[in-house]
């Protein structure tokens, strides 16, 4: 098998059993702490240069090895696949693929961009500060209730939802500010791959929306469906938000993993006529 003739030119896809390295460092992140329940990293480089350094968790996997490993891979375990630049693995994740693994990605650029995206996160995810936490008796409050730690205000909960994750659902805005100004992560995601923008979304609180937005979060974050905030929220008929969300910005091209954009998915007339202009 010639696993080095493919190109990595197509733009990157989950339907074409692609992921970028962000999104794969994103998810084995997940599974560290336990949001993700399962899942499978495969490393298909040569053997001295899994032996030199490797991703945590990767397995080794070579054709001689393929049949014992697909027997022993349970089908609905989400599965990663890295080569030395993300080409050969294509080939990798397509036999996955033949074989009816659903859920199986090519990470692109290989190892070293999955690498150095995972140094990010997790430089991103250290020395959280808690400063001033102790003079917000409303925040400390929160996450007695909830059952969240002061000291890791970005550990997942039920659902892989963190603290600023619930106040966003719940609607409590002077507790997204406290954990913004206490450095809360806008980047982390929940089981189904949401950020804390989604959670906002649902609860319908506007201010909490903008908040979020100006702090930085990714209002175009596209979730483990390829599902983006505004895709849900036209699904939703919830035509303010959907208005909300084009005014800070949000991107009405962005397609899912069905390439359906939000126009294709909306629920009410309102919410089509704010996004008719999409249409083309």
């Amino acid at each position: 098998m010639n696993t080095e003739t493919l190109t990595a030119s197509e733009p990157s896809s989950r339907q074409a059993h692609r992921i970028s390295a962000a999104d794969a460092a994103d998810m084995l992140l997940r599974h560290m702490d336990g949001v993700l329940p399962a899942l499978a990293v495969f490393d298909v480089r040569d053997e001295n240069s899994y032996h030199a350094a490797h991703i945590d968790a990767a397995v080794r996997l070579a054709e001689a090895t393929f049949p014992q490993q697909i027997r022993g891979l349970n089908r609905a375990t989400p599965v990663l696949i890295y080569c030395y630049h993300g080409n050969a693995s294509r080939t990798w994740a397509q036999w996955f693929a033949d074989f009816r693994v659903p859920e199986v990605y090519s990470v692109d650029g290989g190892y070293p961009a999955f690498s150095d995206a995972l140094a990010t996160r997790r430089a991103g995810q250290q020395g959280t500060p808690v400063a001033g936490m102790d003079a917000r008796a409303d925040l400390l409050a929160f996450l007695q209730t909830h059952g969240f730690d002061p000291f890791d205000l970005n550990a997942p909960r039920q659902h892989g939802l963190t603290a600023l994750m619930r106040a966003a659902l719940a609607g409590h805005e002077g507790v997204v500010d406290a954990l913004l100004a206490c450095g809360a992560d806008i980047s982390r995601r929940n089981m189904d791959g949401n950020n804390a923008l989604w959670l906002a979304c649902v609860s319908g609180n506007a201010a909490i929306v903008r908040r979020l937005v100006q702090a930085g979060i990714d209002i175009d974050n596209r979730n483990d469906m390829g599902a983006t905030c505004l895709m849900y929220a036209a699904s939703a008929g919830k035509a303010e938000m959907v208005a909300l969300l084009l005014e800070c910005g949000a991107d009405p091209q962005v397609l899912n993993f069905d390439d359906a954009r939000a126009v294709d998915l909306a629920a009410t007339r309102s919410c089509l006529q704010l996004l008719r202009h999409t249409i083309g």
